[in-house]
């Protein structure tokens, strides 16, 4: 029985700057009514008016990648402008024709100013069409804090242009393969920055985040038996949380960070329990009556969880109330083997993998289980997990081929779903279990 148990935890558990107020511009947010739209923007290095400082060159650099893994713009190619680089003119100065000739439709200038190590930067979005500024925002920080400020301008520009912030400056958390060990990494949600966090020469599997993105939960075969673990990311110090001879893989955090609710064995299954970052049990959830509970994801509002049971023989994905009692099934796509659901900050979408198209696949559902729509159909699609503003998935994909896994990106917008997919990295062995975390 430990050993089904195993197996099937094993594929249904989780497969300082000082940023200035913005200064006066008036805002009118733009609703786009096209989704796949991409808007032409050009962002040519910035003015540097006083200091030294690679930021002229490298805002614009990280933002544009931003821009561009967002899937809502085309930037256009800096060897097609005209302006000369860095050129230095005040926010009100116009020369619109050199930027509607090249068909930009935005354009991002701006002024950078260093004194020592300190900068302030400057950044304005312009209407090319419209000839006019229509949104202005000042930071001040030091040299190391560049990609900070850029992502903070690139979040601003999408939230002016579709009416919602952008998930960049987040993190991405994931499991990677080093050898026969796994160890958690961490990375930029572009695919850059990847740094380990984790050398026990082991397996450490699962990675969760806590709500204030400070800690991350995840299991660890240290003593031979999957324990949980708390990791700081500050500082890179790990604790454990279980020690026994029942297994605990992956779980999740409530919504208040409080507590945490992980998927227990024993000799009759796996049941669901909410646990004290201490390791002791505060309730159980569902009962141990040889079915296997796995997989916790919580709704928005915390009322909800959805999670992997094969309490009607195989595994499917079933919604309750946070603290159990009836459960309904939602997957009802064609297939007799789904896992790894997990909720949308947004609530209206669940995500989760199914046995399709000679492979696993990504799914996306409402609450209820309509309106299921099939994101990918080659090779294998496994570990969904959602950015914080709900409209991009990370996961692990082969990509069609036999081999090793690497991390994605999609998006997954209304009418859109499973479109502008970038591979985020490129493994010779295996990138598993991406878990995106909030944004800082």
């Amino acid at each position: 029985m430990k050993n089904k148990i195993l197996k099937l935890l094993m594929s249904c558990a989780a497969l300082g700057a000082s940023i200035a107020a913005p200064f006066a511009h008036a805002q009118t947010t733009i609703i786009i009514s096209d989704p796949g739209k991409r808007f032409p923007i050009a962002l040519p290095q910035l003015c540097l008016s006083g200091g030294a400082s690679n930021a002229p060159r490298e805002i614009p650099r990280i933002t544009a990648k931003d821009l561009d893994l967002s899937g809502y713009f085309d930037v256009l190619d800096p060897a097609s402008y005209v302006e000369s680089p860095g050129k230095c003119v005040g926010p009100e100065e116009k020369a619109y024709t050199d930027w509607s000739m090249i068909k930009a439709e935005w354009l991002v200038r701006g002024n950078v100013t260093g004194s020592g190590n300190r900068m302030t930067v400057q950044l304005y979005l312009h209407d090319v069409p419209g000839q006019r500024i229509v949104m202005g925002k000042e930071y001040t920080g030091d040299q190391s804090e560049l990609s900070k400020i850029a992502h903070k301008f690139a979040n601003e520009i999408m939230k002016y242009v579709t009416g919602e912030y952008g998930p960049f400056g987040s993190q991405i958390a994931f499991s990677g393969r080093i050898g026969r060990f796994k160890e958690l990494f961490l990375m930029d949600m572009d695919g850059s920055n990847i740094r380990q966090l984790t050398n026990e020469r082991g397996l450490a599997l699962s990675p969760a985040w806590s709500p204030n993105g400070s800690t991350l939960l995840y299991t660890s075969y240290r003593s031979r038996v999957p324990d949980l673990f708390l990791l700081d990311v500050a500082s890179g110090r790990s604790r454990a949380i279980t020690r026994n001879p029942a297994m605990e893989v992956g779980g999740t955090f409530a919504k208040d960070g409080s507590s945490i609710i992980t998927a227990v064995t024993g000799d009759r299954g796996s049941s669901l329990v909410a646990m004290s970052q201490e390791g002791s049990v505060i309730r159980r959830i569902t009962e141990a009556n040889r079915a296997i509970d796995v997989s916790p994801s919580f709704s928005p509002d915390g009322s909800q969880m959805v999670f992997c049971s094969d309490r009607a023989g195989k595994p499917q994905i079933y919604v309750m109330g946070r603290d159990g009692g009836a459960a309904r099934r939602i997957s009802f796509v064609t297939s007799d083997y789904c896992t790894s659901p997990v909720w949308s900050p947004k609530g209206d979408r669940i995500a989760y993998v199914c046995r399709a198209d000679g492979g696993f696949q990504l799914f996306v559902s409402d609450p209820e289980g309509q309106n299921a729509v099939q994101l990918t159909s080659g090779g294998n699609n496994e570990d969904p997990d959602w950015s914080p503003d709900g409209r991009y998935i990370a996961y692990a994909s082969t990509f069609g081929k036999r081999g090793g896994y690497d991390l994605a990106l999609m998006r997954v917008v209304k009418g859109l779903e499973g479109s502008n997919i970038k591979q985020l990295t490129f493994s010779r062995t295996d990138d598993l279990e991406p878990a995106w975390g909030p944004l800082p």
